[in-house]
This record gives C-alpha cells, structure tokens and sequence, in this order.
C-alpha cells in the first residue's frame, strides 16, 4: 500500500514539476540576458561614433644632396587641391519604390478623347482640311456615318469612341497602313482626332440583319467556333452576332461583307498588325476562303 502511494506521488511530481521547469526556463531565456527572445529597448547600445581621421602633419622638405641630383618625384611638388576647388559630390540616393511604378501605362489617344466636342467632329467631318490634304470625311463614311455605296469604307457609325480614337491614332503613326487614311490621320491634331471620335462614336449604326444570310457554318462559326482548329466564338470578342463587346472588340454588324474580307485578308498577310498581340492574324489565317465570304454575308445581311 505504502509502495503504491509512492508511486502516485511520484508520477503526480513529474507530471507537475517538468512543465514547471521548462515554463521557468522558457521565461528565463525570453526576458534574461540571453536568448533569442524580445530584445529590450534599453539593452540596445548605439555603435560609437567613428573618430575622425588625424591630419599628418607637416614635413620640412629634406635637402638634397650635393653629390647626387633629386630625384623626379622628390623634386616634383605635390599637388594641392585648389581653394576653390568643388568638393566630390555625394552618391547619388537610392531611389525608392512607389505605387505608381506598378500601375498600367495609358494609351495615349485617351487623352485625345477628354472633354471633346461631338459638334465640331461634325463640322469637321463635313468639309474637312483642304489646307493640310484632309478631304471631308463624309466623302467616303457617308453623311451619317454609313457609307452609301459599301465597298471596303467602313460604316462608322455604331463604334466606340475609344475604339475610333485608336484607330485615327494607329494610322496617324503608321502602325495601322493604308494609304488615304494615313495622309487623312497625319493632317489631324490630337484634339482633331478626339473631336471626330466624339461625333462618329455618337451616331446609330445601320439597321441590323444579321445573321439572315451567310449560311449554317457562318453560324456556327459566330456563335460556336471551331475547337479543332483553335477558332473560338467569333461572339467571344465582338458580341452575339457581330453586335460589340466592350470599347476597343468593334461592332461588325452592319459592315460591308466587301469591307469584312478586305480587313480579314489585311490580317492574313500582315499588312494591318494593329490586333492586340497578333490574335486576329492568328485566326485570320486559319479561316478559308469561303468562311471569310459566308461571315461577311453574315454580318452584312441582305443589301
């Protein structure tokens, strides 16, 4: 009886005494002179300040000896640094990070379309700039905005203001070619370009009938795509059926099928690589010939 009350006693002393010890010996490390515990403000002494450099001092130039001749270095003096000479500038500081070194750059044809006038777009695309070889761009876009006579000028009404703005932009420094509207976009200013962006992207665009000529695959081809050949939905970027989608993805409802193969063709061989990293090149080339023809009678319609 005696032997087993020591063992309760002695199992009750480990089971109680152990983690005494290990808490004391934890606290003792955290907040005694060692350890990797909270460093106390008081404990952190400052470095010494470095002690200045001692200035030489100076020496008496020793006599030359009659019987051998000075030296070069020791007959050259030493060179003093001018009184007025400037002190070693500074390294230069490090320059630090800042929020704006991670935000996305903006095109610049955005600016073009602040606070433009819709009404002297209208002006200017009726009668032009003679002066600097712009003809009025009613001649070919029609007075609305709807070309009359179709062929391969686009109707511009219907798109976006942004998207119209990046186009003028395009042509304007040549990384969208044609030769008309490069002299036409080189003529404009800046405001010039946000003005007929304004007028253009606030014009209805033609009547719609999509869709009632074209055929099944021009269908399937906007609506559906074809995986095997990596073609996604046309309607993924430009809308359900041709319609737009988003400010810079052109609405194609109501284009000439003239003007649809025409630009289909511009991306196939390379002659227009303004798309966004060459994605409308990539499709373009993977179209045949009367796919291009069937969508362009899709999103035309019936003249």
């Amino acid at each position: 009886m005696i032997e087993h009350r020591n063992g309760i006693l002695i199992a009750v002393a480990l089971t109680t005494g152990v983690p005494a010890i290990t808490l004391l010996a934890t606290l003792h490390q955290m907040f005694g002179t060692g350890g990797d515990g909270p460093i106390r403000a008081s404990a952190v002494q400052a470095p010494p300040a470095p002690a200045p450099a001692a200035k030489p001092a100076p020496q008496a130039p020793a006599a030359a000896s009659p019987a051998s001749p000075a030296s070069p270095a020791a007959a050259a003096p030493a060179a003093a640094t001018p009184a007025g000479a400037a002190k070693p500038a500074a390294a230069a500081p490090v320059p630090r990070r800042s929020a704006q070194d991670f935000s996305a750059s903006r095109p610049a044809w955005e600016g073009y379309l602040q606070g433009a006038d819709p009404a002297l777009g209208k002006q200017l695309a009726a009668s032009g700039k003679p002066a600097a070889g712009v003809q009025a761009c009613v001649a070919c876009h029609g007075q609305a905005g709807i070309t009359p006579t179709g062929g391969i000028f686009p109707n511009l009404a219907g798109l976006t203001p942004e998207y119209i703005a990046k186009q003028l932009a395009d042509f304007r420094q040549g990384t969208r070619k044609q030769a008309l509207m490069n002299t036409v976009a080189q003529g404009l200013s800046e405001e010039e370009i946000g003005q007929l962006a304004a007028y253009y992207g606030s014009l209805a665009g033609p009547p719609l009938h999509v869709g009632e000529t074209g055929g099944e695959a021009a269908r399937k081809l906007d609506q559906i795509g074809d995986g095997a050949r990596a073609l996604p939905a046309c309607a993924n970027c430009h809308g359900l059926r041709g319609l737009g989608e988003g400010p810079l993805l052109p609405r194609l409802a109501g284009q000439s099928k003239e003007y649809f193969a025409d630009q289909i063709n511009a991306f196939r061989n390379g002659s227009r690589q303004n798309d966004d990293v060459g994605v409308m090149r990539a499709f373009a080339q993977r179209l045949t010939d009367s796919e291009v023809e069937a969508l362009g009678q899709y999103y035309a319609g019936p003249r």
